[in-house]
């Protein structure tokens, strides 16, 4: 690539401070880690109970719980004081957030579960996980809190270690105010585990997908107005390692498609990475030859700007609605992906690399509908930018993306409605 010693150097530094950034982290590590973990699957929690009504939604793996914490998010959105606490039975857990704490799973015997249901007192609990856990199930009943199932289909649901007990595995669900699940086969499979008949609902699955990301309405019509119908596509969290498969895709674009704009979202945010690193990655994009302009800088795209660094990720919702194509990062390398619901939800057609390990169960089901393009290395990346530049391919992709997206509505709405009646039960009493 032409004039790219300026880059190099601003992603040679750019690794330096990552590497310093992490030598205390590698320290924190390990030892301490595995004694959380082991405390958690032992019942004592590592977090405080939050003040307030405790939701407590409970999942497998973690890597399938997106549409449970999307579902836990309207919630929140409904009832701002509703906390929520996952659990999951997966070997490792996601970190906690400021919206949502997050757990192991006790380990399915009385005292780790008791520890457990002593500390977090939940109002109420949700299950997306069919292979139930009698221990925890029945002392979650004996103690009164209301239960909700609803089926994620991330689980055989006849549980293998119970299916020669069936005294036992003939009552898991019993207590279970509603089940919610996708097909009458796995409706027979869940009565079996004692699912009231009178209380299951065949509706859906719950699926992934995500609500709209909000944006600024007014700027989004200022900005389509400006950029007066040009050609645009999007690199959202482009890895160091990506950013020169994507500058080369934009070069060779831009000689067939002569107006063609990048909206360029760094890996991350000046916040994250200094004051001067917006500026630092303009300086180097200018010395490649490319007119640049700079959202954190207030520089608006001019007709003639071929790259827009959006340095401001708050903004994504705004940037997937102006972009008919969207190449999410953090795939070409081995990081793990973006969320592909967000661009779905919004009409951008995706183009990604094959490491989403993240998401994979997200970016498969939209595979499976011809809503994605995946590439393995920069050649590849240029071709499919150039198939989706044209309209209509775009609009197809972009459709059938919308479709898996919303796909598992109806099930989080009931989901929302059973939750939130529970809730407004509760203030009752």
């Amino acid at each position: 690539m032409a004039n790219s010693l300026s880059l190099k150097l601003y992603l040679a530094t750019r690794a330096r401070s990552r590497r310093a950034a992490r030598k205390p982290a590698a320290t924190r590590n390990g030892a301490d880690a595995a004694r959380v973990m082991a405390g958690e699957r032992n019942g004592e929690a590592s977090a405080p109970r939050p003040d307030g009504p405790l939701l407590w939604i409970h999942t497998g793996q973690d890597s399938h719980a997106l549409a449970a914490r999307e579902l836990a998010h309207r919630l929140r959105t409904e009832r701002a004081e509703l906390n929520i606490l996952f659990t999951t039975t997966a070997e490792k857990r996601l970190d906690s957030t400021p919206d949502a704490l997050s757990q192991l799973a006790p380990t399915d015997a009385l005292s780790p579960v008791r520890r457990f249901l002593d500390h977090w007192q939940p109002s109420l609990t949700l299950w997306t996980e069919p292979d139930v856990r009698p221990a925890l199930v029945t002392q979650t009943a004996k103690r009164d809190i209301p239960m909700f199932f609803v089926d994620a289909h991330t689980a055989p649901s006849e549980p293998h270690g119970w299916r020669f007990w069936p005294s036992l595995s003939g009552s898991l669900l019993a207590d279970f105010r509603n089940v919610i699940t996708g097909d009458r086969v796995k409706a027979g499979s869940l009565r079996r585990l004692g699912a009231d008949p009178a209380k299951t609902e065949v509706i859906g699955y719950l699926e992934e997908g995500t609500a709209a990301l909000p944006c600024n309405q007014a700027e989004r019509d200022a900005l389509a107005e400006e950029l007066q119908g040009r050609p645009v596509w999007l690199a959202v969290r482009a890895a160091d390692d990506e950013l020169e498969p994507v500058l080369d895709a934009h070069r060779q674009a831009l000689r067939r498609t002569h107006r063609l704009l990048l909206i360029l979202v760094p890996e991350e945010n000046g916040h994250h990475d200094g004051p001067d690193a917006g500026a630092e990655l303009q300086a180097a994009l200018q010395d490649q030859g490319f007119v640049t302009a700079l959202r954190s800088a207030g520089d608006e795209p001019e007709a003639e700007t071929q790259i827009y660094i959006a340095d401001s990720i708050e903004e994504l919702g705004l940037w997937y609605r102006l972009a008919a194509v969207s190449f999410l990062g953090q795939s070409l390398e081995a990081s793990g992906g973006v969320n592909p619901f967000e661009p779905a939800a919004l009409g951008s057609a995706i183009i990604h690399g094959p490491n989403v390990r993240s998401f994979r169960r997200a970016y498969g089901r939209l595979a499976s509908a011809g809503a994605t393009r995946m590439v393995r290395n920069p050649a590849q990346l240029y071709e499919a930018l150039e198939e989706l530049l044209q309209p209509d391919v775009a609009a197809m992709m972009a459709h059938e993306a919308w479709k898996v997206c919303t796909s598992g509505a109806e099930v989080t709405d009931r989901a929302m409605d059973l939750v939130l009646a529970e809730l407004d039960a509760i203030e009752d009493r």
